[in-house]
């Protein structure tokens, strides 16, 4: 099993947009996936074809604390063939009283039979939710934006990798990958950041992903880019991208 964990602690970095399509691409090459939403706001749900009218028995939130297992939880995806997904809720935000959860899906992924990889999408903020999917992560992708501050979330995240989760509960994590995100041609701030991300990250940046309309209208939609608009250029950057990350030796 292979499980990867998008992470950074910045809303609209297109970290859902990025699950959602790596989601799409593996299930793609036939692999049996199981997408975990760790974010109160369930978008990566939504991204996949989970509504308010379809069936939940359990969330998230309950398999972290352990009053639901994976198999209870899992919901086959509405729009994706061969995934099935934990959704997540609110109630994501009332875990901090349980720090156990910070080892849960560490502990529980890997005993997992039914599915060959799981995607862990997380909130912009380092929550026990976050810790957790970075705890069980084989590969941590972190999607970014073409800003000044995203250098300082990286940096962030690295911080929080190295002296909460690499230490004891995962040693030697750290960020795999990085996906330059919604990149505009011609502008020269995003030529600055791409550059400044490959010199500070040599051989962890992916070609980056192109700003493109089709990532909301996907979303609005209830499908990955790749599938409500299969042949738009941002769905090929995904696929570079995710092809970039998956080659890997």
């Amino acid at each position: 099993m292979a499980i990867y964990t998008v992470a950074l602690p910045k809303g609209g970095s297109a970290k859902t947009t990025t699950a959602a399509e790596l989601v799409a691409y593996l299930a793609a090459l036939g692999r049996r996936v199981l997408a975990i939403d760790a974010c109160q706001q369930g978008d990566l749900g939504t991204r996949l074809g989970i509504t308010d009218d379809t069936p939940v028995s359990a969330v998230t939130a309950e398999v972290l604390l352990g009053t639901a297992t994976v198999d209870d939880a899992a919901i086959p995806s509405p729009a994706v063939p061969g995934v099935d997904v934990l959704v997540g809720t609110r109630d994501l935000q009332n875990l901090h009283h349980n720090p156990e959860v910070l080892t849960a899906l560490r502990d529980i992924l890997p005993t997992l039979t039914d599915w060959s990889d799981v995607v862990i999408d997380t909130p912009p903020a380092i929550d026990l939710a976050t810790l957790a999917a970075l705890a069980a992560a084989d590969k941590i992708i972190v999607p970014v934006v073409a800003a000044g501050e995203a250098f300082d979330q990286i940096d962030e995240l690295a911080q929080v990798i190295a002296t909460r989760i690499a230490l004891r509960i995962h040693p030697g994590q750290h960020i795999s990958w990085i996906i330059p995100t919604q990149q505009r041609a011609g502008r020269c701030l995003d030529a600055d950041v791409l550059s400044t991300l490959h010199e500070h990250y040599p051989g962890r940046v992916t070609p980056p992903v192109r700003e493109a309309v089709a990532v909301r209208e996907s979303y609005l939609a209830g499908l990955p880019v790749s599938h409500y608009a299969p042949h738009h250029p941002v769905a090929s950057d995904y696929h570079t991208a995710i092809t970039t990350i998956l080659e890997e030796a």
